[in-house]
């Protein structure tokens, strides 16, 4: 029998299913609270007053993943509009689409190192539910940055926030990176500190080659240079770019404070980098929040995805927001929403690219078709 190829493959074959995100994953948010997931609000400590071991098999954190072992996520602390609940609070009897979730997934090495003996740890302490761990983080998601030069209508986060991680800070959490696969960075926006591009520029991985190095950005403050000076390599940084909307109006009226012309560049000059990158990998992923402003775009979306040759996901809009939010208010009817994504994931189905996402916005539509009335 042939092992599986990829992470979730090897996942879905371990004996229990229930989000891996306590076996797997650490998020340091800006002012040093650990958790597993930036979803989650189970804190394990904080990494200005504890070691990475301390929190990573902290009190806190075995509750956890007893909590969600078990599969009370709501105690766990978990947000039930995370991409692996999808708007209910127990586990989806499947677990969601690989692309679907935060975390990208990837081959698994086929050379033994440091990592390939990490990932088999982690997955047989998942199997196992294991409650301390011996396995460290195959993600390590961190938010180094708070300030950001945007006004996003969904987003609460203090924009002109100075606080982020420290040199000490983010040394420490590099301990982590012989025996992690994917490094993220998010904010805020990740490029409003001039001192984190360096940091990049600078981040080794030849201790481990097959490191991703992933960045969450709005690609307002990427030029040519900085992009070929993350990219033009053997290890390029890979770009989640944040773009709601494909006109300039619905763009700026969501992203406030944005030139929708400077990201719609930063957009193509990633697809074209992709295009001539010599490590072959891909370099960029196209996210768009599907909220009521952004409903009739989705299928130029996908058009101007294809065009460029760049993949493109689809994620819900989590938040109170009445006028916007779909999944949570009867702004359209349900049926007729469901009929659209059906119809744009047959549209997707004849393009070159990958388009993620239109799966889980109709789960979380047929949640409410299976609540009771009141």
């Amino acid at each position: 029998m042939n092992k599986p190829a990829t992470f979730s493959e090897l996942q879905n074959t371990a004996e229990h299913h229930h989000c891996i995100h306590p076996w797997a994953d650490l998020w340091i948010n800006a002012a040093g609270h650990a958790t597993c997931c930036p979803q989650n609000r189970s804190r394990f400590g904080n990494i200005h007053q504890h070691s990475i071991e301390q929190l990573w098999n902290s009190d806190a954190a075995q509750t956890v993943r007893r909590l969600i072992a078990e599969g009370d996520y709501i105690a766990a602390g978990c947000e039930i509009e995370c991409p692996y609940l999808r708007g209910r609070k127990d586990a989806p009897d499947q677990p969601p689409p690989a692309n679907e979730l935060i975390n990208l997934d990837f081959e698994l090495p086929t050379t033994e190192s440091d990592l390939q003996r990490n990932i088999a740890t982690v997955i047989a302490e998942y199997s196992d539910k294991a409650q301390v761990l011996s396995g460290l983080p195959i993600y390590v998601d961190t938010q180094p940055v708070l300030r950001c030069n945007a006004d996003c209508i969904m987003c609460p986060q203090p924009h002109m926030s100075d606080m982020r991680h420290s040199e000490e800070i983010l040394q420490k959490l590099e301990t982590l990176r012989a025996t992690a696969k994917v490094f993220r960075w998010q904010g805020g926006e990740v490029f409003s500190s001039k001192s984190f591009f360096h940091y990049l520029h600078q981040f080794d991985t030849t201790d481990n080659p097959d490191l991703v190095k992933y960045v969450i950005t709005n690609g307002s403050l990427l030029t040519e240079e900085r992009i070929a000076a993350l990219t033009d390599h053997d290890n390029p940084v890979f770009f989640l770019l944040s773009i709601d909307g494909v006109q300039q109006s619905t763009f700026e009226k969501i992203r406030l404070g944005l030139s929708y012309r400077q990201v719609m560049a930063t957009l193509r000059i990633l697809a074209s980098a992709q295009a001539t990158n010599r490590s072959g990998r891909k370099l960029v992923r196209w996210n768009y929040v599907v909220m009521n402003s952004t409903l009739a775009e989705m299928r130029t979306a996908i058009d101007l995805a294809d065009d460029l040759k760049v993949d493109l996901n689809f994620a819900a809009l989590q938040g109170d927001y009445p006028d916007e939010n779909i999944f949570r208010y009867p702004l359209h009817d349900i049926y007729s929403l469901l009929d659209r994504f059906a119809d744009l994931a047959a549209y997707s189905s004849s393009k070159s690219i990958q388009v993620d996402g239109l799966s889980g916005l109709s789960y979380r539509l047929r949640q409410h078709l299976s609540e009771p009335p009141g």
